[in-house]
């Protein structure tokens, strides 16, 4: 696998690389770790999108079901 740290790029390379990460729009396999159990979760996101390429952020869509 290809380590990339975007401390090295400058933004315009940052930039190619996230374009490159959202297009064409795969699905994101987002995880996060529960802040008192540490319990691993796992969930697909088809709608994400770049914030900003300085520093490179990509942000997700989160919406809860109706009733929840």
């Amino acid at each position: 696998m290809k380590a990339i740290d975007p401390n090295n790029l400058g933004e315009r390379e940052n930039y190619h690389f996230l374009t490159g990460v959202i297009i064409p729009r795969p699905v994101a396999f987002v995880t996060t770790v529960s802040k008192y159990s540490n319990v691993l979760n796992g969930a697909p996101f088809s709608y994400f999108n770049i914030i900003s390429s300085n520093p490179p952020l990509i942000s997700i869509s989160v919406q809860r079901k109706k009733g929840r």
